[in-house]
């Protein structure tokens, strides 16, 4: 009988779970890799509620509004330097034009790599996401009716 646990990787091939997600556990000391025994009947449990809302929900629910809004605009953003990318040009000042190649610059400085073609397209669609984003966030301002007072019948 073959005793061998499997790898990080190796479950991660037949798991709902992301292989980044159990490299973050790993990272944190919550698991082991190969995983142990213990660590396997846990991961299983965590397969069971993986995506569940009624999980989610609550988890969801302790972030501010804004927070959760924030989070879900970024949340394909699968890696730090993207969520970067779109923080740099969500958050510039309006009236103020901030130039992708400064971005890629603090980008390549930050995170220490060179950006290939296929992740500078990728630059310029998080910069458009960023700008519709904002753009219909302003419009969400300026049509929000500043009474919100109910009136006396």
């Amino acid at each position: 009988m073959n005793d061998q646990l499997p790898t990080l990787d190796d479950f991660a091939r037949h798991s709902p779970i992301p292989r980044k997600v159990l490299l973050y556990l790993h990272r944190q000391h919550l698991i082991q890799d190969p995983p142990c025994r213990e660590d396997l009947l846990g991961l299983r449990l965590l397969e069971q509620v993986w995506g569940n809302k009624e999980i989610l929900r609550p988890q969801l629910n302790r972030m501010s509004l804004q927070t959760r809004q924030s989070f879900l605009r970024t949340v394909s953003l699968n890696s730090k330097w993207e969520r970067y990318a779109y923080s740099r040009f969500y958050n510039s000042k309006p009236g103020v034009r901030l130039a992708v190649r400064l971005v890629v610059d603090e980008i390549q400085t930050t995170f220490r790599f060179q950006l290939t073609k296929a992740q500078l397209r990728r630059v310029l669609t998080i910069r458009n996401r960023a700008q519709v984003a904002r753009h219909r966030d302003l419009v969400k301002e300026n049509q929000e009716p500043c009474g919100l007072l109910q009136t006396a019948n």
